[in-house]
């Protein structure tokens, strides 16, 4: 259906074009998917072929061109992270009361760039700038969990104690990180401060790149009372929608059995 002010033909020009994501279609296919006839189906992808957007195969089939890739290459260089993912922020921020934070992967360590604080009398403070060790943080810990190379490499270093619950046996640590990319989060209980624990996971962009992490961060009685999972499952949530508004498809598997990003 056309949305409100919008312009059929170019709608649907541009859903042809989400429809090739999943790989090269002919006309019939194509009409399947827009429900529309193979004439039109047709007609849209021969002027999407002649700008450019789309590409005709020796079997007649279609799919992505050169300019779709010109404009993606753009988008990647000038995306404002905070910006497009503020909206995540204040859901979490919402649903929670506890802080929410968005979070990048400096080197070892994980970079607050972003900020809500908690609606809570007693809080958990992170302000904007602050650097925690990956291993110390539940969006460090969803970064390695997210990235195997990156994980055995932060292994090869020591793992610095912050608090008496830090985690600094590489082994505990694997078994731990393990345990989260199952998950789908990561928890902090008492990492990097004495009493104060956090969830978060991975926000991949369009690549299968982890670009930044989401969390809540609070005291640790109130993670007790509001229940690890259900947080887990909301924060995993939310990033998981965060990432598919910048285009993530999710993982798929390789014939080995290995996870492999799109």
């Amino acid at each position: 259906m056309k949305a409100e002010g919008g312009i059929a033909s170019v709608e649907r020009a541009l859903h042809l074009m989400e429809a090739l994501l999943d790989g090269p279609e002919g006309a019939t296919a194509l009409a399947a998917k827009l429900n529309v006839s193979k004439a039109t189906a047709f007609r849209l992808a021969r002027t999407l072929q002649a700008n450019g957007y789309v590409v005709q195969l020796d079997d007649s089939r279609y799919t992505l061109g050169p300019r779709c890739l010109m404009l993606a290459a753009w988008a990647f260089g000038h995306i404002d992270i905070r910006r497009e993912l503020r909206w995540a922020e204040e859901e979490l921020h919402e649903r929670t009361g506890e802080t929410a934070l968005l979070s990048v992967l400096a080197g070892r360590d994980s970079v607050c760039i972003d900020s809500i604080p908690s609606k809570h009398s007693v809080v958990s403070v992170a302000t904007v700038g602050a650097v925690w060790p990956a291993h110390t943080c539940s969006s460090g810990l969803a970064f390695l969990a997210d990235d195997d190379p990156l994980l055995e490499a932060y292994l090869q270093q020591p793992l610095l104690e912050s608090t008496g619950d830090t985690v600094t046996d590489p082994a505990s640590l694997h078994r731990l990180v393990d345990e989260f990319r199952e998950l789908g989060y990561a928890v902090n209980r008492s990492y990097w401060r004495d009493g104060v624990c956090a969830v978060g996971a991975v926000v991949h962009d369009a690549t299968g790149k982890g670009i930044a992490a989401l969390s809540v961060m609070m005291p640790e009685f109130r993670l007790q009372e509001a229940g690890v999972e259900g947080l887990g499952e909301l924060v995993s949530d939310v990033a998981a929608r965060a990432s598919a508004r910048l285009g993530y498809r999710g993982p798929t598997q390789d014939g080995a059995g290995t996870v492999r990003p799109v």
